[in-house]
């Protein structure tokens, strides 16, 4: 939404977590896509790193908010900058261990298709 913004902020947690339908777990990479272009403003900044990123489609930013020992990196602390138009992202992130709660098995899921894509 115009304007909007995400305050700062590192994607992991200081220890495991159960969360998702992971158990003792952590997010050890974050993988945010850019999905459009924004006239103004909408960078990604990574303060303690002294940099940001301008969003732009089809580029995309990885980083690992968490050690192997998962323990939240504060490095990695990012902030959505407000947009003057619309930002559109599609963030991911891969955890350290498989889902365990059935409830969250992708076979289990209802198929939206049967077109592959």
């Amino acid at each position: 939404e115009k304007g909007q913004e995400f305050k700062p902020h590192t994607d992991g947690f200081d220890g495991p977590v159960t969360a998702s339908g992971f158990e003792n777990s952590g997010r050890m990479i974050t993988v945010f896509t850019y999905l459009n272009d924004v006239r103004q403003g909408g960078h990604t900044k990574f303060p303690k790193l002294g940099f940001s990123v301008a969003p732009k489609k089809g580029s995309a930013v990885i980083h690992f908010p968490t050690t192997e020992s998962l323990q939240e990196d504060g490095r990695t602390l990012h902030q959505g900058m407000p947009a003057v138009d619309e930002k559109w992202l599609l963030a991911t992130w891969v955890w350290q261990h498989e889902r365990n709660d059935e409830r969250y098995n992708e076979n289990n899921l209802p198929k939206l298709s049967e077109d592959v894509i």
